[in-house]
């Protein structure tokens, strides 16, 4: 009899594989209604294809004002339209990644050594003058730029619709003595995360515009600067204990898992960085950590994380992101190259996108169990390859908790029309506990909707 089986919905290895072992790579999960199927249904994630090609590089930094798309790279601040023609702005120095916000009428960048501003009358130019200092991140709120001086417990405001500044206009976060390290304005409330300790302020109209909510206090910090990002009616950041919070009102909850903490957030997470986009109802944070090459997105809608990764360079390649004329678009970690998200897009602009799932471990209470056959149900409807062959889904086993993998075997996945195309892999052979790996790399649509095996407890 065939049974189904319990299938990856998340990166869940964690510190003991025997106990789980899954792993998602370029796929999300949908949950389906009560009464479906199949509880999920494992997607592709998005391609890429090339948008723009800047000739300075890397991209520090992306930003939308007026519905016009402007990008910084390590020397230049770039105009560029909705058919990915730029118009080179200025003359920039920024050699790492910067944080951007504007005013509609003022484009300013920071990042933690210089800053800069841009603005239609007057083009580009340095933040200077007494009352600006140096800063890792700048948000807006009610017409001010606010930023946090480097190395301080203190912020810092622009004048009023402005890029002037007073140096009596700074403020310092004051329920803890450590380090303010980023600043985000939502929902008209400014947060203040420092390496220790957040506070969130808000405007009160006073002679110092902005005052702390008395209470509106949290013990817990921010590991990097650039790990904080507004999505779902809140922040989500990376804390300074290696855990990942969304903000609830002026509290924050927990929303990564041990798995990914042990797997991803142990190590040196002080430069994690992340961006959110929406897709198909998905509201995603996806949290890149350069030190260790790996990148891991959380789904806010399935409350799962999933890992994603580019075949040439290990992590994702997007360091940016911005929403400009219709389109997801992200700046490229090494390059020139703004490259727009796709779901339709196959490839990672011409790099084949590794597409991977490891179920969790199968077995039958420590006894040894026969396999006769191994059927998926996979959504790949009506493609052929450009080079006139199928598509392919490779299936391996490993039951040794993923030490060892069994060969390669592939089956073609085409199927006729839009129905799904059963794979059938057999016989098997026996095992104890069984992890199954399966894989695509071809260019083509991918929705994995269930997992069949034939089994068979044996009598010794």
């Amino acid at each position: 009899m065939k049974t189904p089986v319990n299938f990856a919905i998340a990166t869940q290895q964690g510190k003991y594989k025997r106990v789980n072992g899954s792993r998602l790579l370029n796929l999300y999960p949908e949950i389906q209604p009560k009464g479906s199927k199949v509880p999920v249904v494992l997607h592709h994630t998005p391609g890429q294809y090339k948008f723009c090609s800047l000739p300075t590089a890397p991209i520090q930094g992306l930003q939308v004002m007026d519905d016009v798309l402007y990008a910084a790279t390590s020397s230049k601040l770039y105009r560029i339209d909705w058919r990915g023609s730029y118009t080179e702005l200025g003359d920039i120095v920024c050699n790492s990644k910067a944080s951007m916000a504007t005013n509609g009428i003022h484009i300013v960048l920071v990042n933690g050594q210089r800053g800069y501003a841009y603005s239609l009358t007057d083009g580009v130019y340095s933040l200077a003058g007494e009352g600006w200092y140096p800063a890792n991140t700048v948000t807006h709120q009610d017409g001010y730029f606010i930023f946090n001086r480097r190395s301080t417990g203190q912020f810092f405001l622009s004048g009023l619709l402005s890029t002037e500044f007073d140096a009596l206009d700074y403020a310092t976060a004051e329920a803890a003595p450590d380090d303010t390290k980023a600043i985000i304005s939502d929902q008209r409330s400014l947060w203040l995360f420092g390496s220790q300790s957040t506070e969130i302020w808000y405007n009160n109209a006073g002679e110092f515009p902005f005052q702390r909510i008395q209470g509106a206090y949290i013990e817990k910090g921010i590991a990097g600067p650039y790990s904080a990002v507004k999505m779902d009616n809140g922040i989500f950041f990376l804390g300074n204990d290696g855990v990942v919070y969304r903000t609830n009102g002026y509290t924050i909850q927990r929303v990564s898992s041990h798995d990914v903490e042990s797997e991803f957030l142990s190590g040196k997470i002080s430069d994690a960085e992340a961006y959110s986009y929406t897709e198909s109802g998905h509201v995603f944070y996806v949290l890149t950590l350069p030190s260790q090459n790996k990148t891991v997105a959380y789904d806010a809608a399935a409350g799962l994380w999933a890992e994603r990764g580019h075949s040439i360079h290990g992590r994702h390649n997007a360091q940016c992101y911005a929403f400009c004329y219709g389109k997801h678009l992200i700046g490229d970690f090494q390059s020139g190259d703004i490259f727009a998200l796709d779901n339709q897009a196959y490839t990672d602009n011409g790099d084949i996108i590794e597409r991977e799932a490891i179920a969790p471990v199968l077995h039958n209470n420590q006894n040894r169990v026969s396999m006769y056959g191994l059927e998926i149900e996979i959504g790949c409807p009506g493609r052929k390859l450009e080079s006139g062959g199928s598509a392919k889904v490779s299936m391996q086993f490993s039951d040794n908790n993923g030490k060892t993998w069994s060969s390669v075997r592939t089956r073609d996945i085409v199927s006729n029309g839009n129905k799904q195309k059963r794979v059938k892999f057999g016989p098997l052979g026996q095992f104890m506990n069984r992890n199954i790996r399966i894989r695509v790399t071809d260019p083509v649509p991918v929705a994995i909707a269930g997992i069949y095996t034939e089994i068979q407890a044996d009598d010794n």
